[in-house]
């Protein structure tokens, strides 16, 4: 019988972890524009599961693999930052 694996079964780990990036990426706009307990935690999750593509990913493409880390650095630094800038009240903040 044929193999019909979904194309999101048959990705490589280097592109899973690049749509973790960027699905990363989209939740931390998320939470920097309407800033929430549920919106930050959203992020985190995100974040999280971003970080566990990218360490899974092989190194057979470097510097694909570099410029995706670099990528989720980036988004990880922003939603530290949304997180320490957000308008709304200081008893939803997130613990560091």
């Amino acid at each position: 019988m044929p193999d019909h694996r979904s194309s999101l079964q048959a990705q490589s780990p280097l592109a899973d972890a690049q749509n973790s990036v960027e699905k990363a990426g989209r939740a931390v706009n998320q939470a920097s524009a309407n800033p929430s307990q549920e919106t930050f935690m959203q992020a985190e999750n995100a974040l999280s599961h971003a970080t566990r593509a990218v360490s899974q990913a092989d190194d057979e493409n470097g510097q694909a693999l570099q410029q995706v880390g670099q990528q989720l650095s980036d988004v990880n630094a922003k939603l530290e930052h949304a997180k320490h800038e957000d308008p709304f009240d200081e008893q939803n903040h997130l613990p560091d």
